[in-house]
């Protein structure tokens, strides 16, 4: 595989100039507000290990739990 070919399928980015002149300071902040913002509550908490089953349980290496 040669430079040329892994460079085929990217697009050029934009300097940031190039977009704040195209869509203004007042948009370029607040769509960079919103990304931190939603990037910040997208993340999910791993599932509570205590609620797999001793199937699953076992698959990650994790001891069974005794049900009474």
């Amino acid at each position: 595989m040669t430079y040329e070919e892994t460079r085929a399928g990217l697009r050029p980015v934009p300097s940031i100039d190039a977009v704040l002149a195209a869509h203004g300071a007042g948009k370029v902040l607040a769509a960079a507000v919103a990304a931190m913002l939603r990037g910040r509550f997208r993340k999910t908490r791993p599932p509570d290990a205590s609620r797999l089953s001793n199937h699953l349980r076992r698959d990650i290496g994790l001891p069974p739990v005794d049900l009474i």
